[in-house]
């Protein structure tokens, strides 16, 4: 989300359209079935071929995956109970485990490592993370697996870039950058034809948009997305790394493993395993397991 803050609103107005279905594809709140609120996998998972995967082999999918990626719907609570559960699930199987989180820009790394610490409550925690300003979801979503990852002491990793960094490239382009930001900028790769594509159809076909306002939201795209991958390949090759990582974000950079998956994985960060709530993501194309309440 950060991005959604940095360009003009009608850039902002497609992505949050965009989800997982296209423009048009709302992201709206869901209620949980019953069972679901108990359990979220309790529910049904499917996977690429849209046939149902019993839990076990579910568990035995998340088991075998070096980096786990459960998806959101910034706004809905099915999302977030899912990655709850599945943080819960995960950490049964491999208690060696890392966080990663889209909703927290890499320069405010320690506010989490002290979150996790024990130093300091939730207020210092959104403080420190400039949470209301940098990221503006209500905290209450996520609240459970913060309380999760401290009373484990999980690491959490701050993933995202710098909001002023991408606010400039989608506002001005890369050539607009300084010699400090550029030495911010990861490692891109703009060759892959089916991440463009879904990031075009995401903005739609507004004539307010012109080929050189793509073009520079495409940029930002890409080093939103490869300064996540780096950052998740990043934590898994340093000395005393954690077995395993689940990485929390948005549809968008989840989706069809284009986004952060098979770019972390282009830096070693693999085998990954992909999971989406199918209320919100309704092609068995998106992702390896999609949920069903």
């Amino acid at each position: 989300m950060t991005l959604l803050r940095s360009v003009p609103s009608l850039l902002v107005l497609a992505v949050m359209m965009g989800g997982c279905g296209g423009a048009g594809a709302a992201q709206t709140s869901a209620p949980l079935a019953p069972h679901a609120a108990r359990d979220p996998l309790a529910g049904t998972f499917v996977d690429a071929q849209d046939h149902v995967v019993p839990r076990s082999e579910v568990l035995a999918r998340l088991a075998a995956a070096r980096v786990v990626y459960v998806g959101e719907a910034h706004d809905d609570a099915a999302s977030h109970a899912l990655q709850l559960a599945i943080l819960r699930a995960q950490h049964a199987q491999q208690p060696s485990l890392a966080i990663g989180l889209e909703m927290v820009q890499r320069p405010y790394q320690a506010a989490l490592d002290a979150y996790v610490a024990g130093r300091g409550d939730e207020v210092e925690l959104l403080a420190g993370t400039e949470w209301a300003e940098r990221w503006g979801f209500d905290f209450a979503l996520y609240r459970g697996l913060f309380k999760f990852a401290r009373s484990r002491h999980l690491p959490i990793r701050a993933l995202n870039a710098r909001a002023e960094l991408t606010r400039r490239i989608g506002r001005e382009g890369l050539a607009a950058l300084s010699d400090t930001e550029r030495a911010e900028l990861p490692e891109t790769d703009a060759s892959d034809a089916a991440h463009r594509a879904m990031v075009m159809a995401m903005l739609g076909d507004h004539p307010g948009l012109d080929d050189a306002m793509r073009d520079r939201f495409y940029a930002a795209q890409l080093v939103w997305d490869e300064t996540m991958a780096e950052e998740v390949a990043r934590t898994l090759s340093a000395p005393g790394a954690p077995r395993q990582m689940i990485v929390f974000a948005g549809l968008a950079h989840i989706r069809g493993g284009l986004g952060i998956p098979k770019r972390a994985a282009r830096r070693g960060a693999a085998p990954f395993v992909t999971v989406l709530p199918a209320a919100v993501c309704e092609s068995p194309g998106d992702a390896d397991l999609r949920w069903r309440p």
